[in-house]
């Protein structure tokens, strides 16, 4: 079989096999028909869908916009390696007067003067309004290495929303593909179906003069007519999902739901199906799932090794103002100092221990689901790879049953034409004409749908 395929080419092929069919049958009737008013309406190809899609679907730019957030997030952990700014402001009204007092001789005792002060004395504050003032400027010295853990942590964090973006885009675009194929057999199903209602209208005309003639009978024509509104109900059922579909696909868009559009019948689409050892080794480099899994296993390791980092004793450089205002005449008003501040927590009863032993459990499993996403990565492909080994084979059998189908039809025709066939004998085959068309534009879907299956599952963005 040829691996080299063109949907939409075989599509048309088909279709213009169906018209030039129901033109010979149905000349008479399309020759009183007004001709058709050329349409206004852009045809959308399926790249001008994907592209859109890119560009506009809003679950795509909620992912953009998480990344945004997590590139923020980096920013916020650099900042951790510059100085600490603090202030402490402390306002209130003493309750109780706020003395010093210094006992007989207690600044020492001079000759010709004895000791001073002479007495013991207390210098007390009036009860008034007051102020206490902290600040402290620390430059972190030993965290310096957890906060680079930090910004690491954060960077795990943007490439996974990198991810998310991927994963986002290739779901969109694979619901794309399916729709516009979903649009695309409905609307070649209308013109099939429409080849249909023309060829038994004239078909009915025809049988209306033989019944009049008495040459058909009366059961003849009523058959004709039941076929003509089973064909015509069928047509009319194609609408609605035919509809819906458009509006789902102008959803995934970004447009209004109601925009009109038409798909493009001539849009190539050509594949070639690689080796499944080839489509294997693609997916496990390019499946999201596999990288999201990768990072999660970087984000534990980082985490068990930011949690091991607070053993390490905070030391900074501080320089440290304390002032009053308003609070005591005997009181310092600043004192003011720089030196090395450390923050130890010497003794936590083994919190520190338990956590980073709960750090490496989710280390291990995080390495235990990305084993698991590459099995279930390599399952999905070979899974997606059969299936569109048969979908090729079932579009080739739908086109030969299809063919033979067309050319029983001719037979028959001339046959009645002849009067060498009965009514109920074309009519049969004109309903086995009708399903082997009905099963090739389903065998078009499904390749096409299997198609898109398989280049998303290999992690194809497009």
């Amino acid at each position: 079989m040829n691996s080299r395929l063109s949907f939409p080419t075989v599509a048309l092929n088909f279709l213009l096999a169906s018209f030039l069919l129901a033109a010979r049958s149905a000349a008479p009737a399309m020759a009183q028909m007004p001709e058709a008013a050329p349409s206004i309406i852009r045809a959308l190809t399926l790249d001008d869908a994907i592209k859109a899609a890119e560009a506009n679907n809003r679950t795509i730019r909620i992912a953009q916009l998480e990344r945004e957030k997590a590139l923020d997030q980096v920013q916020v952990a650099r900042t951790y390696r510059l100085p600490t700014f603090s202030l402490i402001a402390l306002g209130s009204q003493s309750l109780t007067r706020l003395g010093l007092t210094l006992d007989k001789g207690s600044l020492g005792v001079y000759p010709n003067v004895g000791p001073i002060p002479g007495k013991t004395t207390t210098l007390e504050s009036p009860l008034r309004v007051g102020g206490i003032f902290f600040a402290n400027v620390a430059q972190p010295l030993s965290q310096q290495y957890k906060v680079g853990l930090g910004i690491h942590l954060a960077r795990v964090g943007v490439e996974a929303a990198d991810e998310q973006i991927r994963s986002r885009r290739q779901s969109t675009v694979n619901e794309v593909r399916r729709l516009y194929y979903g649009i695309l057999q409905a609307e070649s199903g209308k013109k099939s179906l429409q080849a249909t209602v023309d060829f038994l209208k004239q078909l009915d005309r025809d049988t209306n003069q033989t019944v009049a003639q008495q040459v058909a009978l009366k059961a003849d024509s009523l058959n004709v007519k039941a076929q003509l509104a089973q064909v015509e109900y069928e047509l009319l059922k194609l609408d609605d999902p035919l509809q819906t579909q458009k509006q789902q696909l102008n959803r995934l868009m970004g447009r209004d739901p109601d925009t009109p559009f038409d798909v493009d019948l001539l849009n190539p689409v050509e594949f070639e199906l690689p080796q499944l050892q080839e489509a294997r080794a693609r997916a496990i480099e390019s499946r999201p799932e596999i990288r999201l899994a990768k990072l999660k296993v970087r984000k534990a390791e980082l985490d068990r090794r930011i949690k091991n980092a607070e053993r390490i004793p905070e030391v900074s450089l501080s320089l440290t103002t304390l002032a009053t205002a308003n609070l005591s005449n005997a009181l310092p008003k600043n004192l003011s100092g720089v030196g090395i501040q450390v923050n130890w927590d010497v003794f936590d009863w083994g919190r520190k221990r338990n956590q980073l032993q709960q750090m490496r459990q989710a280390e291990d499993q995080a390495l235990l689901e990305l084993k698991d996403a590459e099995a279930l990565v390599i399952v999905d492909v070979s899974h997606q790879h059969r299936r569109l080994i048969e979908a090729r084979k079932e579009l080739e059998v739908a086109r030969l049953s299809q063919s033979a189908a067309s050319e029983s039809l001719r037979v028959i025709r001339n046959q009645f034409t002849q009067r060498y066939a009965l009514l109920s004998d074309v009519l049969k085959v004109q309903s086995g004409l009708a399903e082997a068309d009905h099963r090739f534009i389903q065998a078009l879907l499904n390749l096409a749908a299997a198609q898109a299956d398989f280049d998303k599952a290999i992690g194809e963005d497009q």
